[in-house]
């Protein structure tokens, strides 16, 4: 059985392969019917990551296709940047973390090599790989199946194990009052939501191009965000509006000058 959740992330996905599809197609595709399909359709375009026609549905290219880790290492940079060494101040020494896949963690890795005796919890292979390489910390890979492309885990509804983390670190595609935290991706939204779940603090890395930006699939609510870290680009207002979820703790990473020599050396 496949969940209405599910079967609109597959439906997502062909459509972002395809560029178009009809109602009949998917109807066989997934056994259900006509109504079930165009239900489907609606939701996918009130979340604006399709357009519906007439019989079927085009992808909406703004918002529906996900960058490639490749394509937004380069994008928003030096904010990434200054987002990750605020962060690690966040962490202690001996602390046992999660960094959930995303280019920001991995700019946070980077910052961690000055810690002493931490546990890493992974679900991102590239991250995994720098860690491994870099320093000595005790590294926990979650198992499952490597999205091709993406280099991250999906655990492909297989349970998480059951373990005790201080603070986990996590990034999104898009940030809403209203939705929170998401990605494009359903099968990662739930594992990371997992990943949370088993933490005590919840810490989000979030350049300011994410404000105000809805993907598919949520990660968390805002209720569920200790803290989330923004570089000091972001506008005003949108700094207001994420200072009024009284939960949640909203930490400015100021962008300074030296970073652009820093980052020319790296």
């Amino acid at each position: 059985m496949v969940f209405a959740e599910e079967r609109r992330q597959e439906i997502l996905e062909i459509i972002q392969k395809n560029k178009k599809i009809i109602v009949p197609e998917l109807c066989n595709y997934f056994g259900v019917s006509a109504s079930t399909i165009r239900n489907d359709l609606r939701d996918l375009q009130d979340a604006k990551l399709i357009t519906r026609t007439h019989g079927g549905a085009i992808s909406n290219s703004k918002v529906s296709l996900e960058p490639l880790p490749v394509d937004k290492q380069s994008q928003m940079h030096i904010q990434k940047y200054a987002i990750a060494r605020r962060a690690a101040e966040l962490v202690d020494d001996y602390d046992v973390i999660a960094l959930c896949t995303g280019t920001s963690v991995m700019e946070l890795a980077k910052c961690l090599l000055g810690k002493k005796k931490l546990t890493i919890v992974l679900n991102d292979i590239n991250i995994a790989s720098f860690l491994e390489r870099e320093s000595d910390f005790t590294l926990f890979m979650l198992g499952g199946i490597i999205r091709k492309g993406f280099h991250y885990v999906n655990t492909n509804g297989n349970p998480l194990p059951k373990i005790g983390i201080d603070k986990a670190f996590f990034s999104c595609n898009g940030l809403n009052i209203l939705m929170g935290a998401t990605v494009p991706d359903f099968h990662l939204a739930n594992n990371v939501s997992e990943i949370l779940g088993m933490a005590s603090e919840s810490i989000l890395l979030c350049d300011s191009s994410k404000l105000g930006t809805v993907t598919f699939a949520q990660i968390a609510a805002m209720e569920r965000i200790d803290y989330i870290v923004i570089d000091g680009d972001a506008d005003l207002a949108d700094i207001s509006e994420l200072n009024s979820i009284e939960k949640c703790q909203i930490i400015i990473a100021p962008i300074l000058p030296e970073y652009n020599s820093e980052l020319a050396k790296a």
